[in-house]
């Protein structure tokens, strides 16, 4: 339990209120000192973190779920598609075999074929 004094720092006033006041704003020390009126130093303690950190998230993957189908339903699927064929292809491309691959296509593709029979013809 907490005194009367320590309290009435948590009211307008008081120093306690006035630095949550500078920090977080209007509706952060009086959310403090609401919880400080009920002498609980719990209270204080969760209305702190609430203020500090935010509420705490929705943890059910039902809701979290409903959430996104019915703001957006996309988003979500298109941008974790986006993110793996992105790193997929990104790996791909980086692979040393696909880049000597490619690089004798395209050296077959531009007349290598015919560059090597020449070169062969020559001795």
């Amino acid at each position: 339990m907490m005194t009367q004094e320590t309290q009435d720092r948590y009211y307008a006033g008081g120093d306690i209120y006035e630095t949550i006041f500078q920090q977080y704003g209007f509706d952060a020390a009086n959310a403090m000192a609401d919880a400080a009126a009920t002498g609980d130093n719990t209270a204080v303690n969760a209305a702190l973190v609430k203020i500090k950190f935010g509420a705490n998230l929705d943890t059910s993957t039902f809701n979290q779920f409903m959430s996104q189908i019915t703001t957006d339903p996309l988003a979500a699927p298109l941008a974790g598609a986006n993110n793996i064929l992105g790193k997929s292809f990104l790996s791909l491309l980086k692979n040393p075999w696909v880049l000597v691959t490619g690089a004798l296509v395209l050296f077959f593709a531009l007349g290598g074929f015919d560059f090597l029979k020449r070169q062969l013809a020559k001795k």
